[in-house]
């Protein structure tokens, strides 16, 4: 068994649209909670204990969400308190933090997706549609990151000249223009310097080959067919009500019934094959360094 990152493209990407599509569409709290765990384990076992900002930006969403959601919801039948003649009921409440929760879960997905595909990837799925659309979409996705380093050096150089301090508003918007307006004009030569290079390597004189050629192999069939045999499985619970909750005017779960709970254990099987495979790699490499 291969880490999860090292599938085929095809198979992962479908794997994780798949667990995240279905998390969109359902707003069953029980489902959305396991997503969100499933998802920030994997996140965990990639990445460690680094980017706390995003985890306390994503794992706040269900506390934000119930909070305002009872602002401008006034629906469900149990009053906690009246606020300016504004009724706070406890469906708002527990309505915004299932929305919440949903969110959070899509962003880790998300993030876990970005992290995965890299360029090659990316041009791997989508040449078949269209090769130079996905030549537009992976160079977007490399220029983001470049950008973002190219704004922090100019940024960087604009504090050691004395030209952009801090802390004043004026100073800030004139240095935020400032650096644009350097990176603007860094954008457009990077983009005729690129435009040159390729025309120089021939680039649109004939079929384009990729670099790297991402195989199909036996596990990779078997992802894809385990991903779509379970989404399917939770999809159709969720299309027969299996899966439906009622909010307002009361909270009403569903039926905790034998399908219910296989629906349950079908996505979780789904959202934990990335943690699978991560975990049987990482296990597989701490075994073979204990026993040199």
């Amino acid at each position: 068994m291969r880490a999860f990152e090292a599938m085929n493209p095809a198979a992962v990407t479908v794997t994780l649209l798949l667990t995240a599509c279905i998390t969109i569409f359902c707003l069953e709290p029980v489902l959305l909670g396991i997503s969100l765990a499933c998802a920030i384990a994997y996140y965990l076992m990639r990445n460690g204990r680094r980017h706390a900002a995003f985890h306390i930006g994503a794992l706040g969403m269900p506390l934000l969400f119930a909070l305002l959601n009872p602002l401008w919801n006034q629906h469900g039948e149990t009053v906690l308190f009246i606020i300016n003649q504004r009724a706070i009921t406890q469906e708002a409440l527990f309505y915004g933090g299932v929305t919440g929760l949903r969110l959070a879960a899509v962003f880790y997905w998300f993030r876990n997706f970005s992290d995965l595909m890299t360029s090659e990837k990316l041009f791997y799925l989508f040449r078949g549609f269209s090769p130079k659309l996905a030549l537009i979409f992976t160079m977007a996705v490399r220029n983001l990151s470049l950008f973002r380093a190219q704004a922090k050096k100019i940024q960087t150089a604009q504090r050691a000249l004395g030209l952009y301090r801090e802390g004043h508003l004026i100073d800030d918007l004139r240095g935020g223009m400032r650096v644009f307006s350097i990176l603007l004009t860094w954008a457009l030569e990077n983009g005729i310097t690129t435009a040159n290079s390729m025309s120089a390597r021939g680039y649109g004189s004939g079929k384009r080959s990729s670099f790297t050629y991402f195989r199909w192999h036996n596990g990779d069939i078997v992802l894809l067919l385990m991903s779509l045999i379970l989404a399917a499985f939770v999809i159709d619970a969720a299309f027969r009500g299996i899966l439906t909750w009622q909010f307002y005017p009361q909270r009403i779960p569903p039926a905790v019934t034998l399908p219910y709970l296989a629906a349950l254990a079908a996505y979780t099987a789904l959202a934990l094959l990335p943690v699978i495979y991560e975990g049987k790699e990482a296990l597989t490499w701490h075994c073979l360094r204990r026993s040199i």
